[in-house]
Formats: structure tokens, sequence, C-alpha cells
């Protein structure tokens, strides 16, 4: 199977958790941004792989994860409203419609 990397950003308390593999799931808002990079002619791309940027830069550090899936979160879902907190504080609130990024193993040598 050939390999299809989505490339996101990460603010420093997001990737902290998430390189670590606490973390394993990415949570974006819905915006046509987003939906420009998960979808191609109304279909979700076939990603195997979620790359992760802590910033902007060539020389910021990286990892690489396993993409297991994306589903939508809107308000007939269980996790509508929920607030979820990480043990360096980072809360992430599910109170609008979002796309959640499941993830598997995390690679912070890029080598999977």
């Amino acid at each position: 199977m050939e390999q299809l990397t989505l490339k996101l950003t990460l603010s420093a308390l997001p990737y902290q958790v998430m390189v670590t593999g606490e973390k394993t799931e990415e949570f974006r808002r819905q915006s046509e941004w987003i939906k420009s990079r998960l979808f191609r002619n109304g279909k979700l791309r076939p990603f195997t792989h979620v790359e992760f940027v802590n910033g902007y830069g060539k020389n910021k550090p990286r990892f690489t994860a396993e993409c297991k899936g994306v589903r939508e979160v809107n308000e007939e879902s269980p996790e509508w409203n929920n607030t979820i907190t990480y043990s360096n504080g980072l809360c992430v609130h599910i109170n609008e419609p979002m796309y959640i990024i499941e993830l598997g193993l995390v690679k912070t040598d890029n080598t999977l």
C-alpha cells in the first residue's frame, strides 16, 4: 500500500502530549482549509500517516504517526460538549463541528 501523509503544524502544548503518545487524536475545527486537505472530490483521502511539526520552519521538531481514520463531530455526536484535559494542562473543548484524526503508533525518527 502506498504511503500518503497528511502534514499538519502544532503549537507547543499539543505537540508535547502527542509526541509521547498521550494524546491519540488531533482535533481540527471544520474549515475550508482542513477540508481541502482531508477530502478530494468529496471523498476522504486514504491517509496512512500524519506528520506533525512543532511550529513553522525547516528545523522544527517533528514526528509521524499512523493515521487510523478521520471522523466528524457535530451536535449529535456523543463527544459534543466534552472537555479533554491532558497532563501538561492542554484542554480541548469539543463545542463546535470538528474533524477528529485518530492516531496510532508514533515515530519520532520518521521511519514508519
